[in-house]
C-alpha cells in the first residue's frame, strides 16, 4: 500500500461556474448527465510545497521586489529620481540574515512583542502609586510612560528628569475628577451644517481603498432620521455618522463659532455608542468602517488601551470577511469567499488588500508605541499588494494616498524587521546586532529620499493630502530615533547622539507648523501620542543634560510651544489634563536650564 496520499477530487467546470455541487463522478458527474451536458474536469495544479527555513533575507528580498515594482508601475510623477534600484533599498537585509528566531515577514510570521517596561520600572511605579485617581494612573502609564522604553529612559537617569515627573505626579494628584457636564447640553448641528460637511467630506475623500459602506445619499437623510422616534438606527450608522460630521468639520475651510464645543460634541456622542457598539457588533463591512474610524478617534481621546482593544475587533471583523485570506489557494479560503455568490472583482479583492496592509501597519505601531503583542500573529494571512490605485485607473487625484501607501508600506516592513530582531532573541550587546540596525536606519533614509516627502508637503493644497506627507515624516523621523537609541554604542553612551536630537527637533518643527493652522486648533493629541512624545523626551533630555553649556534657547521655545498646544488642546477636554501636567513639567525643567545661577 503506498503511502501517498490520492489526490483530491475537484468539481466539474460546469458545475464550478454555477457554483452547485459536484458530486465529481468521472468521466460525467450527476449534474452533467441528468442535463446530458459536456463534463470537463480542469487537472488541479501542482502546489508548491512551503520550503521550510526558508532564509528571512531572501523573502524580505521578495516583498521589497514586488513593492518596487509598483513604484515603478505607478510612477506618480516623481522626476528623474531613480526608484528601481532594488540593490539600494534592500541593502537593509544583507547584513543581518543569519539572525536567530526571527520569522518570515511576508507570510505574516510576527512575534508577540511582550509588553516593555522602562529601565527602571520601580522608579514609574513609584511616581504613578502616588495618584490616587486610576483613571488618571492609566492615562499616564499606557499614554506617557511607555514611550520612555523607546529612548532607553534616559530621563529616569537625570535627577532634574525625575523631579519635573514627580512634580507632575504631584500636580495630576491635585486635579479634580472629569465632569463631562456641560459638553452633552450642546444645541446640536442644524441640518445645513450636518449636510454641508457630508458633502465636504464625499468630496475630499474620493478614494476607492477607505470607501464609506454607505451612500452618501442615506446620510444626508440622517439628519432628518434622528429626529423620529419611530425610526431606529443602531450604534454602527450613528458612529459612522458623527465622525463624518467630525472629518467634514475639521476639513472646512470657513471658520465657525465654537468650533472646540462642536468637536467635543462629536466625540462624546461617538464614546457614548462605544459600549452599545461593542455589544452588537457584527461582521459586516460597516461594522469595519466604524472601527477604522474609532480606533482614530479613541487615540485623539488619548485612550490608547481602547483603541487598541477596537483594533482587536477590527482584525476579527477583517479576518471574517476574507481580508487575512485574499490570496490563498481558492480550497483554503474561508467558508464565507468559498460559499456561491462570493465571487469577488478585483477591485474588491485590492480593497481588501489595501485595507489588510493598514491594519498590519496600525497593529505594528501599536507594537512600537505602546509596547503591545502583535493582534495579527504569524501564519494566519495570505495577502499581496494592491494596485495602489485599487481601480486601476491612475486617477491623479489620488496621487498622494499612493505615494503614502507606497512609503507607508516599505517603511512597515522596516518596523516590523525592527520588531522581529528585538523579540529574536539575538544578543543586543554585539556588533551584529549594531550592524542590523545600521542596515535598517539606512532603508528608513532611502525611503524618505526616494519620496522626498518633505518637499511634497510643500506641494499640498488640501487637508488630506498634507497628513498623508506628514504621516510618512513622522513616522520616519520616530523610527531613525528609536533605533538609533537601541544601538549598544548609544544605549551605553551618557550623550545623546547629535543626529538623534536633531531628528527630534525636525519633527516637532513640522509638527509646530502644520498645527500652526487654525483649521488644526482642536485636534491632533493623536499625533503627539504616536509621533511626538519621544521627540519631545528626546529634546528634553538634550536641553537638561546640556546644564547651560551650550546654547538651547530655540530648542526651549520649541518645547513650550508644544506645552502651550497641549494645554490648548486640553482646555475643553478635562481626562486629557494629566497629560499636560507631565508635558508642563518638563517644559519648566528645561526653562530651568537657561535660567542663570545665582
Amino acid at each position: 500500500m503506498s503511502g501517498q496520499k490520492s489526490p483530491k477530487r475537484i468539481s466539474c467546470t460546469r458545475c464550478q461556474s454555477k457554483k452547485i455541487r459536484c458530486n465529481k463522478v468521472q468521466p460525467r458527474c450527476d449534474k452533467c448527465e441528468a442535463s446530458n451536458e459536456e463534463c470537463v474536469y480542469v487537472p488541479r495544479k501542482p502546489r508548491v510545497k512551503k520550503q521550510i527555513g526558508a532564509s528571512e533575507k531572501d523573502i524580505l528580498l521578495d516583498i521589497l521586489k514586488r513593492l518596487e515594482r509598483l513604484e515603478d508601475h505607478c510612477d506618480i510623477n516623481r522626476g528623474t529620481r531613480d526608484h528601481g534600484d532594488a540593490s539600494r533599498s534592500m541593502s537593509v537585509l544583507s547584513s543581518d540574515a543569519d539572525v536567530n528566531g526571527t520569522q518570515s515577514a511576508t507570510s505574516g510570521v510576527l512575534h508577540s512583542s511582550q509588553s516593555q517596561t522602562p529601565k527602571s520600572p520601580a522608579m514609574v511605579n513609584s511616581m504613578l502609586n502616588g495618584i490616587k485617581d486610576a483613571q488618571a494612573k492609566s492615562l499616564l502609564s499606557s499614554n506617557v510612560f511607555c514611550h520612555l522604553r523607546n529612548v532607553e529612559s534616559r530621563l529616569l537617569e537625570n535627577e532634574t528628569c525625575v523631579k519635573a515627573m514627580e512634580a507632575a505626579m504631584v500636580e495630576v494628584g491635585r486635579l479634580e475628577d472629569p465632569l463631562e457636564s456641560d459638553v452633552l447640553d450642546f444645541p446640536g448641528i442644524s441640518k445645513d451644517m450636518a449636510m454641508r460637511w457630508i458633502d465636504i467630506y464625499y468630496r475630499a475623500y474620493q478614494f476607492e481603498g477607505f470607501r464609506v459602506p454607505l451612500e452618501k445619499s442615506f446620510l444626508m437623510s440622517m439628519p432628518d432620521l434622528l429626529e423620529m422616534p419611530h425610526v431606529h438606527l443602531d450604534s454602527t450608522l450613528k458612529i459612522i455618522y458623527y465622525n463624518i460630521l467630525l472629518q467634514g468639520l475639521l476639513q472646512d475651510p470657513e471658520s465657525h463659532d465654537g468650533k472646540g464645543k462642536v468637536v467635543q460634541y462629536l466625540y462624546h456622542r461617538s464614546m457614548m455608542l462605544v459600549d452599545d457598539w461593542i455589544g452588537q457588533i457584527e461582521n459586516t463591512p460597516q461594522d469595519m468602517f466604524a472601527a477604522f474610524v474609532m480606533i482614530s478617534l479613541t487615540l485623539e481621546g488619548c485612550n490608547s488601551e481602547l483603541s487598541w482593544k477596537i483594533l482587536g475587533y477590527a482584525c476579527t471583523i477583517a479576518r471574517a470577511l476574507g481580508y487575512f485570506s485574499v490570496d490563498e489557494h481558492p480550497e483554503e479560503q474561508s467558508s464565507w469567499l468559498a460559499s456561491p455568490g462570493n465571487c469577488e472583482s478585483e477591485v474588491d479583492k485590492n480593497r481588501k488588500r489595501f485595507e489588510f496592509w493598514h491594519l498590519l501597519r496600525m497593529d505594528c505601531l501599536f507594537r512600537l508605541s505602546f509596547g503591545k503583542p502583535a493582534l495579527i500573529p504569524s501564519g494566519t494571512w495570505t495577502v499581496n499588494f494592491p494596485d495602489p490605485t485599487i481601480t486601476g485607473i491612475d486617477d491623479a487625484s489620488t496621487r498622494f494616498i499612493q505615494i503614502h501607501f507606497l512609503a507607508s508600506m516599505r517603511l512597515t516592513l522596516v518596523l516590523m524587521r525592527y520588531l522581529d530582531l528585538v523579540d529574536g532573541g539575538m544578543a543586543q550587546d554585539t556588533d551584529m546586532y549594531d550592524k542590523a540596525l545600521d542596515g535598517l536606519i539606512t532603508e528608513v533614509q532611502s525611503i524618505m529620499s526616494d519620496w522626498s516627502a518633505e518637499e511634497l508637503l510643500s506641494t499640498t493644497t488640501n487637508h488630506v493630502d498634507t497628513w498623508f506627507c506628514v504621516d510618512i515624516l513622522f513616522t520616519s523621523y520616530k523610527m531613525l530615533i528609536v533605533i538609533s537609541q537601541s544601538k549598544k554604542c548609544n544605549r551605553d553612551s551618557h550623550f545623546l547622539p547629535r543626529h538623534t536630537v536633531d531628528i527630534a527637533r525636525k519633527s516637532l518643527k513640522t509638527f509646530q507648523t502644520l498645527m500652526h493652522r487654525d483649521l488644526h486648533s482642536f485636534w491632533g493629541i493623536s499625533l503627539v501620542l504616536l509621533h511626538q512624545f519621544i521627540p519631545f523626551f528626546i529634546l528634553c533630555a538634550d536641553i537638561i543634560g546640556s546644564h547651560g553649556c551650550r546654547e538651547v534657547q530655540d530648542d526651549i521655545v520649541l518645547v513650550a510651544w508644544l506645552k502651550d498646544f497641549v494645554e490648548k488642546a486640553t482646555e475643553e477636554r478635562v481626562p486629557l489634563r494629566p497629560i499636560a501636567a507631565i508635558v508642563k513639567a518638563m517644559a519648566i525643567a528645561c526653562q530651568q536650564v537657561a535660567l542663570p545661577t545665582s
